[in-house]
Parts: C-alpha cells; sequence; structure tokens
C-alpha cells in the first residue's frame, strides 16, 4: 500500500475528483480566474498585454500568466477550449506538489491521507481555484518547503525557488521574509548567501516590478493597488467563513509547534506558519475582496498541522487497518462535492449555510449562458462597461468587456474616468453598452468595485467609482440611455440583492 501511495498513480487517485471540471468547466472557476486565459488569448494574438482592446494591464500574477501564454499557444482548438490544457497543467502542479510533500509525511501514511485528501477537496472539488494562480501557487511553496527540508544549501537554488514563490504570488513576501530568515539562520548568516540568492532575486525579481514601473509607473500591478488599503486599515473589517477558519487553524498551528517540539521539521514549519499568519492578518486587515486562492499558505499550513497531529495521536501499530477505509472516503467526498457543483449552485457559505438560498439543480452556468446570448446580439468588438463578472463575460463572449473595478485596466483608465463626465468617457473610447444590476428588492445602498447603487422607493440611482481612491464619482442620467434588455440575475446564488441585469445603450 505503501509504494502504492508513493507513485504517481497513487497521487492521481487523490485528483479523480477534478475529472468534473472536464463536464462542466465554467461551473467551477471564480470570474477572476478567466481574466488569466482571457489575456493569454490576446498576448498569442500579438495584441499584448490587454483584457480588452482598450487598456494594457499588468493587474495578474507574471507566473501564471506565462503558464497560460504557453497554454494558449499550444492550444490547437478554439479559444474556449484552451481551459482544458490549463487544468491538465493545474492537475500536474497538484501531483508534482504531492511529491515534494512526501518529505513531510515518512512513516505516516494516515496523515498523507488525509492532508492530501484536504487537498483534493479544496483545489479541485469545493474550492473555485481553477484557472487562477493557487495550483502554481502551491507547488511553488512545495519545491521551496522541500528543499528547506532536505537541508540543501544551494544558494542559488535557494535564490531560484525564492522568486518563484514570489512570482506565483506577490502577497507571499511575508512568507518569504520569514522562510528567508529560517535558511540564514541554517546556513549560519554566511554572507554568500546575500550575494549568491540576491543576485539571482535581484535579476528575475528586480526585472519584473522595474517592468512594472517603465511601463505602468508603480512597481505593484494595478490589481494589487487597487485591493490593497495599505497602510490604512480596511474602513469594515469583516471576517468570512473562510477567514475565520484559516486564522484559527494558524493560531492552533502556532500553538502546537510552541508546546509540541518533537515533531519533524520543528523550525521550518514553525517559521512557515508565522510567515503564514503574517500574511492572512495582512489580508484581512488590508485587502478587499479576498478569495479563497488568497489562503494557499494556509491550506499548507492546516496539512502540515494535520501530520503532526496523526503522528501525535495514532501510535497503534495496527492503524494501517484505517489506511483503506480513509483513503476510499476521502476520495468519494472530493468526487460528490464535485458532482454536486457541477450539477448545481452548490456553495458552503451562499447555499449550504445561507437560510435564504437552497441548493438546485443548475447544469449550466448562467453567466456562460448570458454571455453566449450576448454574443448573438450584440455587434461584432462591441464595447460593454459592467459592474460585475467581467472575466467570464469577456471569455465567452468575445466582446470587449470593460470592467468597472479597473482590476485589469491602467492609470489611463482611471484618469479619464476621474476627469470626464461618465457619458464622455464612453463617447470618447466608443463604448456604447453598459451593464448594470436592476430590480433591486430593497431600498437601501449598494456598493459595487466600481459602481455605487442608491435605490429610493423602488427607483435606483447609479453612482460610477473610483476604484483606487474609492471616491463617488459622477451619477448615470438614464436618460442619455435606452434600455437593449434585461436578464435573470445570473450571480443571484452569491449577489442576492438585486434580481435583474439590465444591457443599456448610450444615445448619440
Amino acid at each position: 500500500m505503501k509504494t502504492t501511495i508513493n507513485s504517481y498513480f497513487g497521487y492521481f487517485l487523490f485528483c479523480f475528483s477534478s475529472i468534473f471540471f472536464l463536464f462542466n468547466p465554467a461551473k467551477f472557476p471564480s470570474d477572476d480566474g478567466f481574466f488569466y486565459p482571457q489575456i493569454a488569448f490576446n498576448i498569442v494574438q500579438g495584441r499584448g498585454s490587454y483584457f480588452n482592446d482598450l487598456y494594457l494591464t499588468n493587474g495578474y500574477h507574471p507566473l501564471w500568466m506565462i503558464c497560460c501564454v504557453i497554454a494558449e499557444f499550444i492550444n490547437p482548438f478554439a479559444k474556449q477550449n484552451v481551459v482544458y490544457i490549463l487544468w491538465a497543467f493545474q492537475v500536474i502542479f497538484v501531483l508534482l506538489s504531492f511529491k515534494k510533500l512526501e518529505v513531510f509525511f515518512r512513516d505516516n501514511l494516515i496523515g498523507k491521507i488525509l492532508g492530501f485528501s484536504c487537498i483534493s477537496i479544496l483545489f479541485f472539488s469545493l474550492g473555485t481555484l481553477y484557472l487562477i494562480e493557487a495550483h502554481l501557487n502551491l507547488l511553488c511553496f512545495c519545491l521551496l518547503l522541500w528543499f528547506l527540508a532536505r537541508q540543501k544549501s544551494n544558494d542559488w537554488v535557494f535564490g531560484l525557488l525564492f522568486s518563484l514563490v514570489f512570482l506565483s504570488r506577490l502577497d507571499n513576501i511575508f512568507l518569504l521574509a520569514f522562510l528567508g530568515l529560517y535558511y540564514l539562520v541554517q546556513r549560519k548568516w554566511d554572507y554568500r548567501v546575500f550575494l549568491k540568492s540576491g543576485i539571482i532575486i535581484l535579476l528575475i525579481v528586480g526585472t519584473y516590478l522595474l517592468s512594472n514601473f517603465y511601463w505602468f509607473g508603480s512597481f505593484v500591478p494595478i490589481s494589487g493597488r487597487i485591493k490593497s488599503s495599505f497602510p490604512h486599515l480596511q474602513p469594515n473589517l469583516s471576517l468570512s467563513i473562510i477567514s475565520k477558519f484559516f486564522l484559527a487553524i494558524n493560531i492552533i498551528a502556532i500553538l502546537f509547534l510552541i508546546f509540541i517540539k518533537n515533531t519533524k521539521y520543528h523550525s521550518l514549519k514553525f517559521f512557515f506558519a508565522l510567515g503564514s499568519l503574517f500574511q492572512i492578518l495582512y489580508n484581512i486587515g488590508f485587502q478587499s475582496q479576498i478569495g479563497q486562492w488568497y489562503y494557499v499558505a494556509q491550506i499548507l499550513v492546516l496539512i502540515l498541522l494535520i501530520g503532526d497531529l496523526i503522528l501525535l495521536l495514532i501510535k497503534s501499530r495496527n492503524s494501517n487497518y484505517f489506511v483503506y477505509p480513509i483513503l476510499i472516503s476521502g476520495i468519494l467526498i472530493s468526487c460528490l462535492i464535485g458532482y454536486f457543483k457541477m450539477s448545481s449552485n452548490f456553495s458552503i457559505q451562499f447555499t449550504l449555510l445561507d437560510k435564504k438560498s437552497e441548493i438546485s439543480d443548475k447544469k449550466q452556468d448562467e453567466v456562460k449562458v448570458f454571455a453566449e446570448e450576448l454574443k448573438s446580439t450584440l455587434p461584432r468588438n462591441s464595447r460593454i462597461f459592467t459592474y460585475d463578472f467581467p472575466g467570464k463575460l469577456a471569455f465567452y463572449s468575445d466582446l470587449n468587456i470593460i470592467p468597472a473595478d479597473g482590476l485589469v485596466a491602467n492609470k489611463t483608465f482611471f484618469n479619464e474616468i476621474s476627469t470626464l463626465k461618465f457619458d464622455q468617457f464612453l463617447k470618447k473610447n466608443n463604448i456604447n453598452y453598459i451593464n448594470l444590476p436592476s430590480a433591486f428588492i430593497a431600498d437601501d445602498d449598494y456598493s459595487f468595485i466600481g459602481i455605487f447603487v442608491k435605490v429610493r422607493k423602488g427607483k435606483p440611482t447609479y453612482f460610477i467609482k473610483n476604484s483606487m481612491t474609492k471616491e463617488k464619482l459622477d451619477s448615470l442620467d438614464l436618460k442619455n440611455y435606452s434600455i437593449t434588455k434585461s436578464y435573470k440575475n445570473p450571480i443571484k446564488t452569491w449577489q442576492k440583492e438585486y434580481d435583474s441585469i439590465t444591457i443599456f445603450q448610450l444615445k448619440h
């Protein structure tokens, strides 16, 4: 049994639930995941790093974008079929991650099965991590942790792995600070670490940051600047279920390592858990719109904690009798959740735990259906300003989608939207259509990243927002627009405050 679990065939058993993605790929990823293949398509087509045909952008994590460009380059089929190649990449990344995590689970078969089952559930079934950088981020972390656990002392390789972890997700800098400190301690503060590793880091990371500054006027990508309020705390701190869960896990792991000192790789795990805690506290305090892909490091803390707890609690030589039941249960649970995600509106936070919602059959992704209907309705290459879900809308409609949140725009977008009347902004850029929420269920104020809606006596008033400064800008005079068509709210599962969305056309 050990030989089977240690083989790639054994690891693939934990990835089996990923097959449900292949039957309904639009149902699993978050909307942000579709930014990557959309931009990669434009890059391969020779149009440059553009989400639409207006704004050059750096609103993405660069290492995963390189993978997406490679996938699009080798894609022999239609644009939308690149998701299957990206799926294969992500499954391979997880398989390789399992192999590198093996070092932490020697003589701990049950801990390994439970830990790998958790990765399978979170990365393939339950979460919204497909098409986003999470699987690559996981692999980069596992490579660096494996390198440090094996007590390698190649400073050049450390610099390379450090750079890969950073480029896979930029807020990993918190963990890298602690892991870098751990490596320096292990190398007894050898000055050559700074010279050799520093050269590699400056060449790779420095080049990326300087290119951002040259092309976009800031070292940080546009999406990071929009979502981060640092050094000011978020005005309304609220912890989601997933934030509370992983924050608690991180604190438990640190306390466990403080009191239980005879665990394998104790110092490495402790430094990693401290870095993970700093990362999650930063994201909770200073980041808005946190997604599940923010918690890759915390998932690894959970996996390592599970391994340590199993070694502490299960000391019986007969414990291997539990191996098959635990393995089969883990695979079945992961597959069952994957099936629900494929065929329904299943979500722990928004349907399972929400008393106002219920799980119901949904064979098709409604945003994809809406996007394909727009594609057949509006003129080719139309530009549409949209309040939300721009990723899927652009990827499945092939239209030029202008996100109100500006996450894949540049400073030109923010300069124009702040200095021009909104109608002038639309006319200047030949944007003929806008997509807005409508049919709100109650009089209230509703704030989205890029727009603000004030509903009084059932009548909405729309305001444009500068998502960078959070400033409320021009209001829309709907007399200047005609209604093209209204549709049922395709993201009602997640945004229950309104029943429909409406496409408006600017009158000329």
